[in-house]
């Protein structure tokens, strides 16, 4: 974990925002969860980051329109980060993007600020090792595999950040590979990472003869290309970030105990709720010493988040964003409760139809005296309709055991 502060200033549709990844005096906090209605600038934080850390080839091949990145009317863009080394050494970085910037001009520019990162780079490709992912997170057929260099490539790292047509390394080609290259260990790290992500199917064997990974579903033994889209694009992502840290920390004997920064795009993208629920625990176990830098619209994997590590973005009455911290432990919360809470902005945890209706009624009943017959008659239908569908808050929802059970804890803890 080496990511303790980013400013930005006039990127994209940040005019200014600092965000603090100090836990303590000397950590930096292992996640930082973000929210935020679209447009209010989630990714492009994340690809802010991507940029000032990739380093000077890298940023070649993935930075694009250098234009896009400076806010409307404004002659350039800023982004600077503060990094802490393994020994707890501070680093800076900054990266300045000019209106009308060439490539070669925005590299000369800025070379004394990533000589920093291109010098680590110069003496381990794995050094500051990021990697990133974007809201699209396609499963490549095993025909795209093309061998990489033993650390990969930094770019491509990155590159789904950027790039929603580019796909990810194929889980099933690499596991092949693993097969053939290490046998049974090799094998026996994928097969523990997708089954314990992967609930209701298992890692079952290899086809050689079919170039096909197998697994155990309800069903059967079922191709990894036809599984269901969720479970496929689950194991996509998964898969290549498993591969892209144990190829660039092949040397180790345990290359998942690295570390490393993850930039994630909705985290949960794809999972059921059950799984939102397993995300967090999932990423810390697997990958103990990463920070991660994501972002969500699920009120569910927010509920996840720790104290100080659930953030904002929401834009003012002047129309720039903010960053907004979540005072507090998500964790304490209901999931209703948090949507109600700053952070989610609902005024209400009742239904549309529900919220309509109170809406309709309060206005019809504060004229009351004044209403036409026909207003007279709709404020009666909605009076009714109210009645019909308003929550049923004293209802469980749950089965009886479960319901028991959570009695049985609550009494206990009223005790205490």
């Amino acid at each position: 974990m080496f990511l303790r502060k980013l400013t930005l200033h006039n990127f994209k549709c940040f005019s200014k925002l600092e965000l603090n990844f100090e836990q303590t005096p000397t950590r930096n906090r292992q996640w930082t969860l973000l929210l935020g209605e679209n447009g209010t600038g989630k990714s492009n934080l994340l690809k802010a980051i991507a940029l000032v850390t990739c380093g000077s080839n890298a940023l070649g091949e993935i930075v694009g329109s250098l234009d896009s990145w400076i806010a409307l009317d404004k002659p350039s863009c800023t982004i600077q980060a503060c990094l802490t080394t393994k020994k707890g050494e501070e680093r800076e970085l900054a990266l300045k993007i000019r209106r009308g910037d060439t490539l070669s001009r925005l590299v000369n520019s800025n070379q004394k600020a990533l000589q920093l990162i291109d010098d680590a780079i110069d003496n381990a490709e794995r050094n500051y090792f990021v990697v990133g992912y974007g809201a699209s997170r396609r499963l490549a057929s095993s025909a795209g595999y093309a061998e990489t260099s033993r650390y990969g490539n930094r770019a491509d790292n990155i590159r789904n950040l950027f790039d929603a047509g580019a796909t990810l390394h194929p889980l099933a080609a690499w596991i092949m590979d693993l097969d053939y290259r290490d046998g049974k260990s090799g094998l026996a790290m994928i097969r523990e990472a997708l089954n314990s992500f992967l609930p209701g199917i298992s890692f079952h064997s290899i086809d050689k003869r079919q170039k096909q990974v197998l697994f155990e579903t309800s069903d059967g033994l079922v191709p990894l290309e036809q599984l269901s889209d969720g479970y496929q694009n689950m194991a996509a992502w998964i898969g290549d970030l498993l591969y892209r840290v144990t190829e660039t920390f092949r040397d180790r004997r345990q290359p998942l105990s690295a570390r490393g920064l993850l930039l994630l795009d909705e985290i949960d993208l794809h999972l059921h709720p059950k799984w939102q629920r397993l995300l967090y625990d999932f990423i810390s176990a697997k990958l103990p010493h990463f920070q991660v830098v994501a972002t969500t619209h699920s009120a569910l994997t927010a509920q996840q988040a720790d104290e100080g590590e659930l953030f904002a973005l929401r834009r003012n009455a002047r129309q720039r964003v903010e960053l907004i911290p979540f005072i507090g432990s998500p964790q304490q919360l209901l999931v209703n409760q948090l949507l109600m809470s700053p952070v989610f902005g609902l005024a209400t945890d009742e239904s549309r139809e529900v919220e309509t209706a109170k809406q309709q009624y309060a206005q019809l009943k504060a004229r009351e005296k004044s209403l036409s017959k026909a207003e007279q008659q709709e404020l009666a239908t909605v009076s009714s309709r109210l009645v019909e569908t308003r929550p049923q808050r004293n209802t469980p929802l749950v089965g009886d055991p479960e319901m028991a059970l959570l009695q049985r804890i609550e009494a206990s803890l009223n005790a205490q």
